[in-house]
């Protein structure tokens, strides 16, 4: 069953690439940078989704079934994720990327920790390291919500706006694999190893294909009302 949730997922990267595509020929006054971005987010994700479908992404340790697929995608799309979020925070004020990089590096313990949690014999180690993991998500939340917020109100209020709004989703779905992995295998078990995949699925495609598709779609729309100034 997790199979066809893997596939469909491809699939759906696969299109929302194509849509994608065809908006960066007619960029409305978004960078290309940012549509790049976009790119390889969906690609780098759909290429660890077909690993994972085809069988090849798990080994067992632990006493449970580990799915490295999910960390060699988010590895490299979180920070990317976080990128494409300060692009749209600065758009207007390019130079004010000042901590773009502590931004994206804050990502990586968050992702790290998972893999390790997961190798832990010890159930408490585990959960030390798992709140670790946890305490680096709320540094980067803390940097969204702070610094980079500060940053977006200085651009005209329609954009600032539409920041708060991407903002919020992603810090939302962010939030929803934490919740996800500590209620699945390698936490407390509620779900089993098919059901965290799952929802693992619909959670990327949410934050991959869905927000993506939010951030830039609005943009695009602002640029056609006359609010999104050209860079």
């Amino acid at each position: 069953m997790s199979e066809w949730w893997l596939w469909s997922y491809v699939i759906l990267c696969a299109a929302a690439l194509l849509l994608f595509v065809r908006w960066s020929r007619n960029p409305k006054g978004i960078p290309q940078s940012e549509y790049r971005v976009v790119f390889v987010i969906l690609a780098w994700s759909a290429i660890w989704h077909v690993v994972a479908a085809l069988g090849a992404g798990r080994a067992d340790i632990a006493g449970h079934a580990m799915d490295w697929t999910h960390y060699a995608d988010w590895i490299v799309t979180a920070p990317l994720l976080v990128f494409s979020l300060v692009l749209t925070a600065t758009h207007a004020v390019a130079e004010k990327r000042t901590g773009l990089v502590t931004l994206i590096v804050s990502t990586f313990p968050m992702i790290i920790t998972g893999p390790i949690a997961e190798v832990m014999e010890s159930t408490t180690a585990r959960f030390a390291v798992y709140g670790t993991g946890m305490a680096a998500l709320a540094l980067v939340l803390g940097l969204i919500w702070g610094p980079l917020r500060a940053d977006a109100e200085r651009q005209p209020a329609p954009m600032a706006a539409h920041f708060v709004i991407v903002a919020l989703l992603l810090s939302l779905l962010w939030l929803g694999f934490p919740l996800v992995w500590i209620l699945g295998p390698p936490g407390v078990e509620i779900v089993d190893e098919d059901t965290s995949t799952i929802l693992f699925v619909v959670l990327s495609a949410l934050m991959k294909v869905g927000w993506g598709i939010i951030d830039v779609g609005r943009l695009r729309a602002m640029f056609d009302r006359g609010q999104l100034a050209v860079t």
